[in-house]
Parts: structure tokens; sequence; C-alpha cells
């Protein structure tokens, strides 16, 4: 249930928002411009120079993930409007998220931020569309023809009523507006993205054995969109069965705590039989977070060496618990920090810990019994 934009870096910032880059783009860069060099350019200019194609290819393909970035950009723009809190945007395996809290979006803006996006492409593709007609260069006219037509039909199939598609967010705003249960609008919403990418899977294998090209990207677009449409709605379950846990009243425990001086080899001795992977670690100046599932291996030399302070993950570097927050935030940043505990904070002073394990525990009954 990990975030989808793990593993990415951040390229710049655009209007204070991250711009970040998926290690999935690569591979879908690479198969665009081989694909765009290899197949699609020859068809309409032959007997071009080899390496000229794989330009056109390679600056299609860059122009392509730049219009993704200014698609995911418009939702944004529309967010930040509305005075809701925008991270990121990430591109990544077939196109972009952008990082918007969702926490207590209004049906109202959820469809202005939905149509935002394929708005803007149909405006992109426009621009690109006059610049073909206006453009005397072969080559450039061929390239701005090009990604006319990819931003007419990335509007056009980004309006499909399925989640997580934008369409399939503004047909989710409307049925939140009309049930008033998010959880129920995104579970019909999600069904319409699944029927699409099991039509878009099926058309893949179709065009696999007939041999009629792009069988490759439906079957891949296909799986992806099966893949956000299943995690989305499993989001917004995760999010209602954790936001009604009070960290003040459930999850709060004390914890041992480890002095910061503490060689890692009397560390070992003493808590290898224990139950407890995580603990707190505490030192002159410094406080810290030891969990042993994700410390690196040492060597009985290197343990007699390093104190427990040198491994641990300093409480500056990470967000920390208010006795106001809900599990739910508790779950978030255990996805981003992937430790087994985190401390909560009251006027500076560290008032208990909340497990990873009690967390997901109300998280797997919640979701099986229905129990808050």
């Amino acid at each position: 249930m990990k975030p989808i934009v793990k593993s990415s870096a951040t390229l710049f910032r655009l209007f204070g928002i991250d711009i970040k880059l998926h290690f999935s783009w690569w591979f879908i860069f690479v198969l665009l411009a081989w694909s765009l060099s290899g197949s699609y350019f020859p068809q309409i200019l032959p007997n071009l120079n080899p390496y000229l194609y794989w330009g056109m290819g390679i600056a299609a393909a860059l122009l392509l993930f730049l219009s993704v970035i200014l698609h995911e950009l418009s939702h944004s723009l529309v967010a930040r409007a509305k005075k809701i809190k925008v991270e990121s945007i990430t591109l990544f395996f077939f196109g972009g998220v952008a990082g918007i809290s969702d926490e207590d979006l209004k049906p109202g803006e959820e469809l202005q931020m939905a149509l935002a996006g394929p708005l803007f492409s149909l405006l992109l593709g426009g621009v690109f569309y006059a610049l073909t007609v206006l453009n005397g260069n072969l080559i450039l006219t061929t390239i701005t023809r090009y990604l006319s037509q990819l931003n007419f039909t990335l509007a056009i199939f980004n309006l499909i009523p399925g989640f997580p598609l934008d369409g399939g967010r503004a047909f989710r705003a409307i049925l939140f507006w009309h049930y008033k249960d998010l959880r129920k609008a995104t579970y019909i919403a999600s069904l319409g993205g699944k029927f699409l990418a099991g039509m878009l899977f099926f058309l893949g294998i179709l065009g696999m054995f007939s041999g009629l090209g792009n069988g490759l990207w439906f079957i891949l677009l296909g799986g992806f969109l099966y893949f956000l449409a299943g995690m989305s709605y499993e989001q917004v379950v995760v999010k209602q069965v954790l936001s009604a846990i009070p960290v003040s009243a459930r999850v709060v425990s004390k914890s041992l705590v480890l002095p910061a001086e503490m060689r890692f080899s009397d560390f070992v001795k003493k808590h290898s039989s224990s139950e407890q992977d995580a603990f707190l670690v505490k030192g002159k100046n410094f406080w810290g977070i030891l969990d042993s599932n994700n410390t690196e291996p040492l060597s009985a030399s290197q343990q007699e060496k390093i104190s427990v302070g040198q491994v641990a993950i300093p409480l500056s570097t990470i967000k920390t618990l208010m006795l106001d927050d809900t599990a739910y935030t508790a779950f978030k940043y255990f996805q981003e920090y992937n430790v087994g505990l985190l401390p909560v904070m009251e006027k500076g002073k560290i008032k208990g810990i909340v497990k990873r394990t009690a967390v997901m525990h109300h998280l797997r009954w919640g979701m099986k019994f229905g129990i808050r």
C-alpha cells in the first residue's frame, strides 16, 4: 500500500511546487522515443537520416512529457486558488500525478480541479495545431502535428468517467455530491476505471495478435489503470477507517528509551530476544529512533565500535505526531519514513509513542469488521 510516487527524484520547483521524476518514467521515455524514431516519423517522412529520426523522437517525447507537466500544473494551480495544499507533481509511468492534499476536498472543488487538466490539454493541442499550420519547416511541422494530436487525445481520454482519470474524478465528485458518501462514490467511479482498463487490455491483446500496432501500449496502460483504480479506492477506505481513530485515545503507549551512548553490540545482546523492533534513543540534546528492521547489517567489529545514537534516525529529520492527530496521519508518516514507531509531542515534549503495528492492527480490523 505504498504511495506510487516513491522512488522519485526532484528535478526543479515551479510556482513553489516540486517537479519530480519517478524511475518508471525512463522506461516509457526510452520506449516512446524508440517507437517514434523507428516507426512513426519514418512513415511520415521517409528517407531521412536515422540520427535525425532519433532527434525528432527524443524532442517529441520531451515535449509530450512537458505537456503532461503543464496538464498536472493546471490541476495544481486550481487547487492553490482553492487554498488546497499542493506538495509536488511527479512524472511517472504513463503520465503524471499532482500531490494534492484531499483531506477535506469538497465535490465542487474536485470537479473544478479535475476538469482543469483536460481543458488545458485542449488549449495546448490548439497551440500546437496553430504552430503546425503557421510553421514552414517540414520537420517541426511533423513534430507539432504529433503533439497536437496527442494533447487532443490526452484531453478526450482523460474525460472518460473512469477513476482515477480526470473524468473519473469529475464523476466521483458528482456521485459524492449526490450520495454524500466518498467511499461509495469512489467505489462506483473506480469500477468505471477498472472497466476501461479491461477494455484497453482486451484491445491490446487484439492488437498484438492482429498486427494492428499499439497493442503493447494498450496492455501496459490498461494494466496500470487497473492498478491505480484499485489502489485509489483502497486509499479512501484506509483514510475513512483511520481518520476516526484519535492518536490520544487509541494508539499512544510508552516505549523503552535507549541511551544514545550504548554500544550497538550491547543493544543486540540485550534486545535480540525481545519482540520489540523499534526504540526511542535519547542523548545529550538528541532524540532519535532506532528501528532494527531498517538498520543496515553490521559486522561484530562494527557493532563494538558504533553506538546506537550513531545508527538512530534523528527526530529533527522526520515529522512527529501531535495529540490531536489521527491514526491516518500516523499511517502516512509511517509510509513516508518506514519506521516502527513515532513519538507523540505536546508542548515540545514527548508524551508517548505510536507503534506502527498498532495502527496496522486497527486498519485490518476496521477494514474487515467495520470496527473504529
